[in-house]
């Protein structure tokens, strides 16, 4: 073994500049990848700070085994554990999200709240008004509890006392008073139930702060959530309902085996009504890991290392198959002298570990400088700090060593293969382009058809077969896309040199056949440039296409009022209706309610996604109006039903509208009916017939943004009825909006909002009752151009966000490209010799190879675009079944503007790296090329 390493080694410094590039870009992946993981390291340190103090002054905490808002730990439980001799304390803390005002604040602003506050008391640990997913909570955690200590330090002032006061006392938690701008002695308001109370702050708490990701990110309850603390006393004026436990908080007596008193109570916690669990700090650790933000986190991490392993590979393969190709006649010599196949193929595999294992500890030393650099310069703006950990130096060791490994298979392959007598076969010239395999093209059509036929034709069952489905279309296309690269080559190497040696004034000699006279080498060089940025294309295709789901398409009108709670009348309409701006002509109010379908349709207990929801969005607006003529207010897509037929349904009955999904998710068609339940009269249940599909791109952010959203955060569709029958079904006396067209695009929609704000608030004003207007009237104008433009700025921020590592991908590829470049002139110098000495010049040479350049750019960007929006397709394709974001069956959208970056961006870096080696060659003098023979790099 050991004259098998030295002999490894030897060779490998035989071409030190090509080692020294393949170093430097193996170094580069390194780099990319524990960047991005280093993250991950520095998250899961603040994890384990944030988890060490979230139980304060508590050892243990119980809460129930499933945080849902109707969970509440039993009351027996809290008498059980008293009666323990080892229980120090058990405190009972009642969690419920409220709304809180600070003083002088702004946040009662004109903006109607997407959510409307729910009704009823208080629900509990993600209750109370407005209560959503996790992590998208509005309000503040309000903890009710009696325990005579803070849970945590103070900062300042004091712990609530157990009396009651006239004014309710708070204790504030600090990073909530850092943020609402408030201290000990101020004032706050809390709204609860269309009321508003009072609380006085006395002290302010050192509870954790979980610095980036917010408490959001921890998915169970603990003491360090809350936010606000009340006394029972202090709580029972405002929610006047019974106390509840969200929490017991224990604190055992001194010299308690932990692991002892969880271990006995373990299976009696089990048995009660609402079983409930054990929390500890660990607990709440492992919580934060299984987080999405760590998820998140973690899978960026992973598609990093995938991305840099490849792009390992790829350089350290072509940098491996130079060398077996320069040294097959020492091979068979070796073999000669008794080395066996195994033997040589140790010597490929250890050159390839010996370039993975220098450019990873370059890459490392490079990390860490970096790293410590980074974190001393921008401390503040980095959450989680900047942290060289196990994990990342865990990945950046599996792609960089990984890749050269598996960079060595091919190579050492080819070796073993060599036989004693190839040392005395002469030496393989190449006198014309090596053809490609048409049966590889083939094979290569076929397997990338297979992604297309695994997504679209044989769609996967909801299970978790959908990864076995992922992985197998796209190794298979990615493995097609290779063995269709020869032919492309060839295409390219056919049609496209003449025509660039035309355009570079070369003879079309010196380029016939240059880029298929060592296939495989062009093959390896234009494939490595394609990854990065086929990636990248395909994250393009992917998000912009699934974009177009979200952005209201040309059916949604100009723009839309929304009014404050009490609607407008009908007295109000025609004021509106001629404010400037407002085409009177194309004006309708409507009414929105958000009632739950009777059945579960969609299924979405099995499955819920962006479409598949128990309840639905209805608006009534005049049927006949705006879905009849030959210019109607809606320009909608009809898929089934037809406009004349569906406006006499609604006119007469209880007709809908609704979207093409739909159908397709709850399998109804047009006649059949659905029952829907009246939120404010469950006993009411009224059924709608479907008389009309029609497509209805981004009606899920247009309700979003506007308001129609009045019950919950999600909705399975957008339906439209006639209005007098919605306003009566759903009790509506007055129109929420008013839906129209400008009369210009310039209207001036800031002065209009004012306009429509003084007409609603005049509303009041003519009113014989003493009732007063409200503070703030609630009235926003909402252009859907600015819906498009949010919409389409916020995720194009993320998709660019994305596709950097990608892109960095490819600049570190290009060195590789670079290797391939110095190694083809390097093997053609003497040629390049020859052909100076019959009269052509320094700068035709030149052109020559920067045409080389091109063409395995152009090969390149064939490759990628091809690669790229297939992938984003299928993509696309595939997220239907394992998206929450699926099933809007969005238009394929190419985004030529960022593929046309990403294109440009190839063919710079195949054209820079061809630029030194073709200034190198063409400065050097022809006798010096002669003399040299044909001497391998």
């Amino acid at each position: 073994m050991g004259k098998v390493i030295n002999l490894a080694w030897s060779f490998l410094w035989e071409s030190p500049l090509r080692v020294a590039l393949t170093i430097l870009a193996t170094a580069a992946a390194t780099c990319l990848v524990i960047w991005v993981a280093s993250g991950y390291d520095a998250l899961a340190k603040t994890f384990d700070d944030y988890a060490n103090l979230s139980m304060g002054r508590y050892e243990l905490a119980i809460a129930p085994i499933e945080t849902k808002e109707e969970q509440f730990i039993p009351a027996n439980v809290l008498a059980d554990l008293t009666a323990d001799p080892k229980v120090l304390n058990a405190d009972p803390i009642w969690a419920v999200r409220v709304e809180i005002v600070p003083p002088k604040s702004d946040a009662a602003s004109s903006e109607a709240h997407e959510i409307r506050p729910g009704e009823g008391g208080p629900r509990g640990f993600g209750g109370g008004p407005g209560s959503g997913p996790p992590g998208m909570l509005p309000g503040s955690l309000l903890m009710i509890t009696d325990s005579p200590e803070p849970p945590f330090e103070m900062v300042r002032g004091k712990w609530l006392p157990r009396e009651a006061t006239d004014i309710p006392l708070a204790v504030v938690r600090a990073e909530t008073a850092e943020r609402m701008g408030i201290d000990v002695g101020d004032e706050l308001t809390l709204e609860w139930n269309e009321k508003e109370h009072t609380l006085r702050v006395i002290g302010i708490l050192d509870a954790p702060k979980l610095a980036g990701a917010g408490d959001s990110a921890l998915p169970i309850l603990a003491p360090s959530k809350g936010e606000i603390f009340l006394t029972v006393a202090a709580a029972k004026p405002i929610f006047p309902e019974a106390p509840k436990i969200s929490l017991i908080a224990l604190s055992l007596q001194e010299g308690t085996d932990i692991n002892k008193f969880r271990f006995g109570w373990a299976p009696k916690l089990a048995s009660y009504s609402t079983p409930v669990q054990f929390q500890q700090a660990f607990e709440v650790e492992e919580a934060l890991d299984q987080s999405a933000a760590a998820s998140n986190v973690r899978l960026q991490s992973f598609a990093a290392t995938g991305v840099a392993m490849l792009v390992a590979l790829l350089v350290v393969l072509c940098t491996l198959s130079m060398g077996v190709n320069e040294r097959i006649r020492h091979y068979a010599i070796l073999r000669s002298l008794s080395f066996t196949k195994f033997q040589i193929g140790q010597l490929i595999a250890l050159e390839g570990l010996f370039l993975g294992g220098l450019g990873f500890l370059a890459g490392l030393i490079v990390s860490w400088l970096v790293l410590m650099a980074v974190g001393q310069a921008a401390a503040r703006m980095l959450h989680h700090g900047a942290l060289l950990g196990s994990y990342s130096i865990g990945l950046g060791m599996a792609a960089t060593l990984g890749g050269a490994f598996l960079a060595a298979l091919i190579p050492a392959y080819r070796a073993t293969r060599v036989k004693p007598i190839d040392a005395m076969a002469p030496a393989e010239e190449s006198s014309g382009g090596e053809s490609f395999s048409r049966r590889g093209l083939l094979i290569g059509l076929l397997l990338i058809a297979v992604n297309p036929v695994l997504t679209f034709l044989v769609p996967p069952p909801f299970d978790a077969s959908i990864p076995i489905f992922l992985i197998i279309g796209f190794a298979s296309m990615a493995v097609g896309f290779i063995l269709i690269s020869p032919a492309v080559v060839a295409a390219i190497d056919r049609w496209g040199s003449p025509l660039l040696a035309r355009l570079l004034h070369i003879d079309p000699k010196l380029l016939s056949c240059q880029i298929t006279s060592h296939l495989w080498r062009t093959v390896g060089a234009a494939v490595s440039l394609a990854v990065g940025v086929g990636l990248f294309i395909g994250i393009q295709v992917w998000g912009f296409t699934m974009l177009e789901g979200f952005i209201p398409g040309p059916w949604a009108p100009d723009a839309l009022i929304q009014f404050g709670d009490d609607g407008l009348p009908a007295t109000k309409l025609e004021a509106i209706a001629k404010l400037p701006g407002i085409d009177s002509q194309r004006i309708y109010p409507i009414v929105v309610e958000q009632p739950r379908m009777e059945e579960d349709l969609t299924n979405s207990a099995e499955r819920a996604s962006i479409i598949r929801q128990d309840n639905i969005v209805i608006v009534g607006i005049d049927a006949d109006r705006a879905f009849s003529g030959e210019n109607p207010f809606f320009q909608f897509e009809w898929v089934a039903g037809t406009p004349a037929d569906a406006v006499a349904k609604m006119a007469s009955g209880r007709g809908c509208i609704v979207p093409d999904h739909f159908l397709r998710e709850t399998g109804l068609k047009i006649g059949d009916t659905f029952a829907l339940v009246p939120p404010e009269n469950s006993a009411g249940v009224v059924a709608y017939e479907i008389a009309g599909a029609v497509k209805l791109p981004g009606w899920h952010w247009q309700t979003k943004l506007t308001g129609f959203r009045t019950r919950t955060h999600r909705a399975a569709a957008l339906v439209f009825a006639n209005y007098p029958r919605v306003a009566e079904d759903f009790d509506l006396p007055n129109a929420s909006h008013v839906w129209f067209d400008l009369t210009s695009p310039d209207a001036d929609v800031d002065k209009l909002q004012a306009k429509a704000t003084q007409v609603y608030l005049s509303e009041f004003a003519d009113r014989e009752s003493n009732t007063s207007a409200p503070a703030e009237a609630g009235v926003r104008v909402i252009p859907v151009d600015r819906i498009r433009e949010a919409t389409r700025g916020a995720a194009r921020r993320w998709i660019w966000v994305i596709s950097q590592v990608p892109l960095i991908a490819s600049l570190i590829a290009s060195i590789g490209v670079l290797n391939v470049f110095l190694a083809s002139v390097r093997a053609r110098r003497w040629e390049f010799g020859v052909l100076r000495g019959i009269g052509i010049t320094s700068s035709t040479i030149i052109r020559a190879v920067l045409a080389e350049g091109i063409l395995i750019g152009i090969v390149a960007c064939t490759l990628s675009l091809g690669f790229g929006v297939m992938s984003g397709w299928c993509g696309c394709g595939i997220a239907q079944y394992m998206s929450f974001f699926g099933g809007m069956h969005p238009d394929l959208v190419v985004p030529w503007d960022a593929i046309s970056i990403g294109l440009i961006g190839l063919m710079s870096l195949a054209i820079l790296s061809a630029i030194w080696p073709a200034y190198s060659i063409g400065r050097t003098r022809p006798l010096v090329l002669l003399q040299e023979g044909r001497s391998a790099f």
